[in-house]
């Protein structure tokens, strides 16, 4: 099942292979967060320094076709209608590069990258084929790491899954960091070796071991991989491979903390 629509939408898609419109958000809501930004905005001179996921704008490509039509429905549009597929993408890809046009101008100043996530992968492959993600997605990205481009800011791409197959074609359109990594993927040296000197790279420390290991084997295992990262790669930011759940152990996040503070402490040797 779809996440976003309605049972009524469903049906309408499934009853005339399509829908149309589809609202993001009402004006009133759209109206509603710009004046709390706005007034954050008056509050908050350097809002850069505040602890925040502020560089979380809003999800991207695939992940909000798949919350359009559902995941199986995706699947048999791009065989049954490979020409509504192609424009559900671009569709897409308007939307966005519009929020983020009206977003920079207002606000990127206050913002030191700018980031959206798109899960193209699970664990042995990217959830559709390479080739529909070059021809289908990779220009949708284009359009906006442009526009984040020309306003200045660096940017930023998260990406859960095995994903090496595209990621000679991303890092083309200029991306200047990744996120996200899984030790049964692969190996975090091996996106050190393979991206290392060409992007920034973010992450390195698999969830999994901030939930079942003990503090101590945490600030051991952070302190020797954090360190060997850094010294190997061009640009590394420590941190975990992909978000803290909240199954993450208090205990275990604070252990990254100290750990990544001991690295800070020897390298100011």
């Amino acid at each position: 099942m779809p996440k976003v629509l309605t049972q009524a939408q469903v049906d309408a898609f499934e009853r005339d292979g399509c829908l149309s419109p589809v609202r993001a958000m009402s004006a009133e809501r759209a109206q509603h967060y710009r004046r709390k930004f706005d007034a954050l905005e008056a509050r908050v001179p350097d809002i850069k320094k505040m602890k925040t996921k502020s560089h979380l704008l809003c999800p991207w490509v695939l992940e909000i076709a798949e919350d359009l039509v559902g995941f199986q429905y995706l699947a048999y549009l791009s065989v049954d209608e490979p020409d509504l597929y192609a424009e559900l993408f671009r569709t897409i890809g308007d939307l966005m590069l519009g929020l983020w046009k009206d977003f920079l101008p207002r606000y990127g100043e206050h913002f030191a990258i700018c980031r959206f996530g798109d899960d193209l992968g699970f664990r042995s492959n990217t959830l559709i084929s390479h080739q529909h993600i070059r021809q289908y997605i990779i220009p949708q990205y284009k359009r906006i790491i442009d526009a984040i481009h020309a306003a200045g800011k660096p940017f930023l791409w998260h990406s859960c899954g095995n994903i090496f197959a595209i990621m000679d074609d991303v890092i083309a359109l200029g991306i200047d960091a990744k996120h996200s990594n899984e030790d049964a993927i692969a190996p975090y040296d091996r996106w050190v070796e393979l991206y290392g000197s060409r992007i920034g790279l973010l992450g390195g420390i698999d969830v999994d071991t901030l939930f079942r290991k003990t503090p101590a084997e945490i600030i051991d295992e952070v302190v020797e991989k954090g360190t060997r990262f850094r010294r190997c790669a061009n640009g590394y930011a420590l941190g975990s491979g992909n978000s803290i759940p909240e199954y993450v152990p208090v205990d275990g996040y604070l252990a990254v903390i100290e750990a990544a503070n001991r690295i800070r402490a020897m390298e100011a040797k």
